[in-house]
């Protein structure tokens, strides 16, 4: 049965569209004993994103001498998490070129850090024996709530950004006494909706918050603490960035300490520079 904020997602004009290929791929991504013609077959499907999971592969950071010519050999090369990453960057570009009317955010900002969100989740997974995959995908879309609420409610959700900034639970409880819902529970139903896994939309809903379930605690630990991780990144996180509530309990869950922060986000700085440098969405 429909409530209010299925409602609400389906007065928006520009909604982004059902990703049918990559909910399949998601689901490929989660079995153990991939197909790698499958894989091949469904990516090809997409001449655009084909194109962008070769440029991506060929890009400099992965120092290849020769060029890479197709999805197969760039799987072999470059390995399968490398190209599920291009793939899933390519979807996010594409939510993102469909806001293109919205004046409301900075797009090219919201991209960059949803990149670095991504980048850095998937570094803390690969610290912690997570699932990278899963991280990488849930950072990248943790803020697709805000497109929903930029589409809705125009210039007032922007002057709600320039008025608390773009991220902490400060924001989520205006949007909520302002607009009825905060932006991690419209993406959260946005990605039920497009039927992703919980393992993905639970950190999408949970990032700003601490009472995680048994079931989902250690993603959202992840998510959570790698967007913090993406505001230090981008030099706007505040002095202390680490002492909120969210990065604190995310690193007790995670057995991690301030001191591994600085470690990680080394570890994830070629794929942010990647994603960001290659990716960046035009906004004109």
């Amino acid at each position: 049965m429909k409530d209010k904020l299925d409602n609400y997602i389906e007065s928006v004009e520009h909604l982004p569209a059902t990703p049918v290929i990559l909910v399949k791929l998601i689901t490929l991504f989660q079995q153990r004993d991939r197909d790698v013609d499958e894989i091949v077959e469904l990516l090809s499907r997409d001449p655009a994103m084909t194109a962008e999971v070769l440029r991506y592969s060929n890009s400099a950071g992965f120092g290849h001498e020769e060029q890479i010519v197709d999805i197969f050999e760039a799987i072999m090369r470059v390995g399968f998490h490398k190209v599920y990453q291009s793939a899933m960057a390519r979807f996010g570009l594409d939510i993102l070129a469909g806001t293109q009317h919205i004046y409301a955010i900075d797009v090219t900002a919201l991209w960059r850090h949803s990149a670095a969100a991504a980048a850095t989740a998937g570094a803390i997974a690969r610290k912690t024996e997570g699932p990278e995959g899963l991280a990488f995908t849930a950072g990248l879309l943790h803020d697709v709530g805000k497109i929903v609420l930029a589409s809705a409610e125009g210039a007032q959700y922007g002057q709600l950004i320039n008025e608390f900034g773009q991220h902490g639970s400060v924001l989520e409880t205006s949007e909520t006494k302002l607009f009825g819902f905060r932006h991690s529970e419209v993406g959260c139903r946005l990605l039920h909706r497009w039927k992703l896994p919980e393992d993905i939309s639970a950190p999408v809903a949970f990032h700003h918050r601490v009472d995680w379930n048994a079931e989902s605690e250690r993603l959202c630990a992840i998510v959570s603490l790698g967007n913090c991780m993406a505001h230090v990144a981008e030099a706007d996180a505040p002095q202390r960035p680490y002492d909120s509530e969210e990065a604190v309990c995310a690193m007790r869950v995670l057995q991690l300490r301030e001191a591994d922060m600085a470690l990680l986000l080394q570890d994830a700085q070629d794929d942010i520079k990647r994603l960001a440098g290659m990716l960046v969405p035009k906004t004109n």
